[in-house]
């Protein structure tokens, strides 16, 4: 079966669509430059852009070398890499480009992750561009610009470049913001800019251009110079342990100047302290020294008493990796390690876990009499798997109460869309969000649904545990009007508001209703959640299971992983549905999960009001 973790994440430049992306709009400022740089190759189209995020080097690199006409795949070239990247890495090309160039140091190491400031990017366009910058700023650009020291900085030579030739516009230079950081936004409309209308001028005032360009050394003195820190910040503890001599872990950056944190000094004299003294530390071989490290990095982060963040050591990543995409048999349920604990977060619909009575929220504790408390995700999916035909036994923990269950193994099929009809009511079960969920609802909405005229519709979520962020805007377009306000993700420096594009085919339809249970989770509560607060459904069952945090994939160098929760995401009606005793969708008709005793019977309750509610109204 597949495995899918009820975490929802950033989508990013996943799923290729014809048009732009989807928080571009077609009126959008940005929509003419977002599409000129699609249709030039210099950018993938996909579900979401992210305008506002910052950007990241290894964005930064790939996409303005692009720009210039770079191809990676006929770069043939033996420029040196920088000694954290490998030869197979997708950035290694670009990276040699940039270094040739004279813009990345190959003796360093690459920070992917870093934020570039926008007087960084400017410099590096004008310079990509052939543009020269003037000799000294003219008197016209110095009266139009803001936001900057009295004495002229040497970077701001670069800037009147860039709006001499029309990278920049009056909006870009007054306020100029010199330490802020650069936007995806802000990228792609100055390249567009400068393929549509730019010029290479160095300055709005000829007389005092001169015809060079500045050396890597100037550049980065600039740079450093913006991002010195306060005596304040210098003053703060900075952990720089590099104790691993295989390359692959690189000190922790933050702008250059290491990661600030409460009691750094402490951690950092405790690891010295160890090498120097220790009387074993012979037998500290680097292997070891990195696990150590690694124990810190995951305790500091489960010290953080966040259920959705962890972070997944490199020897474990394989098997994370695996759980979001891999494939594999078993008892048919979606799993996922909460609080270190082998959790069901859904059984998949009729599947042998679910025939045999396993509940969302189980956690399963032995497998067959043996304990999995020490064992990791795919150890103990290893346990589980078998031939079909053949039984496990499961001991479980629900409610605090101890159950065993023994589950015949079969084989797993996982559809995201299925149809069944119960008194010319179609029941739509909704078991995943995928890529493929608009496209499968859609087809059997307009081709089985709908040319009957049915006199309502069932949308069964139960046991979904989410899937892509995607998704659950398109799905909950099919039920809105346009301009309807679908949820909010709230970051901690920015919100972001997601409405519906289009008026969905559901709009008009009158009598739906959406069943859920606690294995109704992440996207597929964002949409029971929109639908009720708009009142586009009667939500039927029980108590959804009130996952409302996003979370991000962070991958390192060293091959570990970081799953972090970046925001909280809210209803319409500005609910989180994470908060109180109530947590979680709560139905507008409570209806009691059928029991083991009637799912022998095959009698749903669930259903059976479902059908009833359409029929009386």
């Amino acid at each position: 079966m597949k495995r899918f973790l009820s975490v929802l994440g950033f989508i990013s430049l996943l799923i290729p669509h014809v048009s732009a992306f989807r928080d571009v709009a077609n009126h959008s400022k940005i929509y003419p430059a977002v599409q000129s740089a699609i249709e030039r190759g210099i950018l993938e189209d996909g579900t979401f852009f992210r305008p506002e995020d910052y950007v990241p080097a290894q964005m930064f690199w790939e996409v303005v070398l692009r720009d210039t006409g770079f191809d990676p795949e006929s770069a043939t070239f033996g420029t040196p890499l920088p000694p954290n990247i490998s030869e197979d890495d997708p950035l290694a090309q670009f990276l040699r480009e940039g270094i040739r160039r004279g813009f990345i140091n190959a003796e360093e190491s690459f920070d992917k992750e870093r934020f570039l400031s926008r007087i960084e990017a400017i410099e590096i366009l004008v310079e990509t561009k052939g543009i020269r910058e003037p000799r000294a700023n003219s008197k016209a650009f110095l009266r139009r610009v803001s936001g900057v020291p009295p004495r002229a900085p040497d970077y701001l030579r670069f800037v009147e470049a860039a709006y001499a030739s029309k990278i920049l516009e009056n909006e870009d230079i007054n306020p100029l913001n010199p330490k802020a950081l650069l936007k995806r936004k802000d990228l792609l409309t100055w390249l567009y800019r400068f393929h549509d209308h730019g010029e290479k001028k160095s300055t709005i005032n000829p007389r005092t251009a001169r015809p060079s360009l500045a050396n890597l050394r100037e550049r980065q003195r600039t740079i450093e110079e913006q991002t010195t820190p306060s005596s304040e910040e210098k003053n703060k503890p900075l952990i720089r342990i590099q104790p691993i001599s295989t390359g692959e872990l690189t000190e922790v950056r933050r702008s250059g100047e290491g990661l600030h944190i409460p009691n750094g000094k402490v951690f950092e004299s405790v690891f010295q302290q160890i090498e120097q003294k220790y009387r074993f530390s012979d037998e500290l071989t680097n292997e070891k020294k990195e696990a150590m490290i690694e124990a810190a990095i995951t305790a500091m982060v489960e010290k953080m008493d966040d259920k959705y963040s962890s972070y997944i050591e490199p020897a474990k990543s394989q098997e994370f990796r695996a759980g979001l995409d891999g494939e594999f048999e078993g008892i048919g349920a979606y799993v996922e390690m909460i609080n270190g604990k082998f959790t069901i977060t859904a059984p998949i619909k009729g599947s042998p876990a679910e025939k045999a009575g396993v509940l969302a929220g189980d956690v399963v504790t032995h497998v067959n009499d043996e304990s999995v408390a020490n064992l990791s995700v795919n150890e103990i999916i290893t346990l589980i798997k078998g031939r079909e035909g053949t039984p496990v036994e499961l001991q479980i923990l629900r409610d605090e109460e101890v159950q065993h269950i023994t589950v015949t193994r079969g084989k797993i099929t996982i559809p995201s869309i299925t149809l069944e009809w119960e008194k010319s009511i179609p029941i739509i079960g909704i078991h995943k969000f995928t890529q493929d969920t608009k496209t499968d609802f859609a087809r059997i909405l307009t081709q089985e649904v709908l040319p009957r005229r049915p006199r309502g519709i069932i949308l069964d979520l139960r046991n979904n545990p989410g899937g892509f962020l995607s998704a659950a805007v398109e799905m909950g377009e099919f039920l809105l009007d346009k301009g309807d306000h679908i949820f909010s993700v709230n970051y901690k420096d920015r919100n972001q508001k997601y409405v519906s594009s289009r008026q969905g085919e559901l709009f008009h339809q009158e009598n739906i209703v959406i069943l859920q249970n606690k294995g109704t989770a992440s996207a597929s509560e964002i949409f029971a959640a929109a639908a009720q607060d708009h009142n586009r459904a009667v939500v039927i069952g029980t108590q959804s299971l009130g996952k409302g945090t996003v979370q991000e994939i962070v991958n390192y160098g060293n091959g570990g992983i970081l799953k972090l929760t970046v925001a909280k995401w809210l209803t319409p009606e500005n609910r989180w549905i994470q908060a109180g005793e109530k947590h979680g969708v709560i139905p507008d008709i409570e209806v009691a999960d059928p029991t083991p005793e009637q799912k022998e019977q095959e009698i749903d309750p669930q259903i059976d009001a479902a059908v009833r509610h359409v029929l009386s109204h």
